[in-house]
């Protein structure tokens, strides 16, 4: 048995994820959009230049434009024109059926939300801080940026009510211990160094997920309690 005391000590909320467009990714839909010079521009006004160009677009425009650019070879062109829709009004980041593509949504709502925050919805990410403590110090080492995202589902869900959402889609999987879309449901992960038998760990998802820690300070997880 290997139980983990596990400590919520913060929750900060995220418009936009570190990463979630780079240089490249500002040329490239500048390039898309046929600003000529893209790749000349300085990259300290690269982020601005792609904004008032999806400006000038209709917002549907501009959300295919994006879309097509993050999930053309995913996509059809007519999901992509159905989501360049529903992204207006929906929260895509949350409610797109495939969860597969949830954190990419999120990337492309966060920059349409820049661009023209009164047709697009306002993205909402959490990074929670968690202090994770184990009499076995050398049990912490299973906490890692590369961890098993099922194991650290079984483990936020454990600091959970059973009527949160993802106790409540997933109540069954969690219970036996896999959950096919983990990797969907775990945006990032970042694990600090094991110190006096504890560790920093900060995970990164939709608050849609992992806004139930909200009202949690601390609770223990036993991860030898799983279905057979």
């Amino acid at each position: 048995m290997t139980k983990y005391r596990v400590q919520v000590n913060e929750l900060e909320q995220l418009a936009e994820l570190e990463g979630g467009w780079l240089a490249a990714d500002y040329i490239a839909v500048l390039e898309r959009l046929e600003v000529a010079g893209a790749a000349q521009i300085p990259a300290d006004e690269l982020r601005e230049m792609c904004l008032l160009a999806l400006q000038d677009l209709e917002p549907a425009k501009a959300a295919a434009v994006l879309l097509k650019y993050r999930l053309g070879t995913n996509l059809s062109d007519g999901q992509i024109r159905n989501y360049s829709v529903e992204s207006q009004h929906e929260r895509l980041w949350e409610q797109a059926a495939d969860l597969e593509f949830h954190h990419t949504m999120f990337n492309v709502a966060s920059l349409l939300n820049a661009a023209n925050e009164m047709a697009f919805p306002a993205p909402d990410a959490l990074r929670v801080s968690l202090l994770i403590t184990c009499d076995d110090p050398a049990m912490l080492a299973v906490f890692a940026d590369s961890m098993d995202r099922a194991f650290l589902i079984r483990m936020l869900s454990a600091g959970m009510q059973d009527t949160a959402i993802l106790n409540r889609l997933f109540g069954e999987q969690i219970a036996k211990g896999k959950i096919s879309d983990a990797g969907s449901i775990i945006w990032g992960v970042h694990a600090g160094a094991i110190t006096e038998g504890s560790i920093c760990l900060k995970v990164i998802s939709s608050a849609y997920w992992l806004s139930a820690l909200r009202e949690t300070e601390s609770f223990e997880w036993d991860s030898a309690l799983v279905l057979r």
